[in-house]
């Protein structure tokens, strides 16, 4: 596992529809710099389960799930 640290980090989700895709969908973690405008993709997953997307808060001694 990798650490990295980044200005900009985006998490994309993508529904792949066409008939031949190797899965149903594909979940993109990209991270950037602002200075330099550079966008690189760090990881790449395919699944065919809808992903589970969790999001927590760390207090300092627990980490909770956020409600929205």
């Amino acid at each position: 596992m990798s650490i990295i640290k980044a200005d900009v980090c985006e998490i994309e989700i993508q529904e792949q529809t066409a008939e031949d895709a190797g899965c149903k969908y594909m979940v993109l973690l990209k991270n950037g710099n602002i200075k330099t405008g550079s966008i690189n993709i760090a990881k790449i997953i395919l699944t065919d389960r809808k992903p589970i997307v969790k999001e927590t808060i760390d207090n300092g001694r627990t980490v909770n799930d956020k409600n929205n």
